[in-house]
């Protein structure tokens, strides 16, 4: 489940906003990407993988932004902006031929398998779930911009989509593997 530690900085961020404020959880969300960074470059990965290196560059670009400038952003505006900008790097992961989960997988996997149409199928799959997830959840964050008393429902949404991504995920897995 290294797709969820991937996601842990937009996770960090929300949160982290409910505590510290914009400006605080964006600097909290890209010490977490740095974190989860340096631990893939020092281990045996050797690179960082895309949502961590995306979450690092999002969340340290406005975390300097808004140490600079003071911006008085509202919460819900910087979390559809960022979910937005994943959702985009994982539907361009699609476009291009490369689904962002591959680079979660083989680490782990076995290399002869790598190259595999069942491998990069399965991987097409996961990934477009993953990215459907996150299109829920960029709607939700949408929803709650517009209509702030949806907060729960927009909650209800996120909760959801990441729980059914994450499940998916797993149970998928488990079938290739037989």
């Amino acid at each position: 489940m290294n797709i969820l530690l991937g996601l842990m900085p937009f996770l960090v961020f929300a949160v982290a906003a409910r505590l510290f404020g914009t400006s605080g959880a964006l600097c909290a969300a890209a010490l977490t990407a740095l974190i989860l960074c340096a631990r893939d470059w020092t281990g045996p990965r050797r690179h960082c993988g895309l949502l961590e290196l995306v979450s690092l560059i999002v969340f340290g670009s406005l975390a300097v932004y808004a140490g600079l400038t003071r911006p008085a952003w509202p919460v819900m505006g910087v979390r559809l902006a960022v979910d937005a900008v994943l959702l985009l790097v994982m539907l361009a992961s699609l476009l291009i031929g490369r689904p962002f989960t591959l680079g979660y997988a083989r680490p782990e996997g076995d290399p002869a398998v790598w190259l595999t149409p069942r491998f990069i199928r399965g991987h097409y799959v996961v990934s477009g779930v993953w990215t459907a997830a996150v299109a829920a959840i960029v709607a939700a964050d949408a929803l709650v911009l517009v209509w702030p008393n949806a907060l729960m429902v927009g909650v209800a949404v996120i909760v959801t989509a990441l729980l059914a991504a994450s499940r998916f995920t797993r149970r998928y897995a488990a079938s290739l593997r037989t």
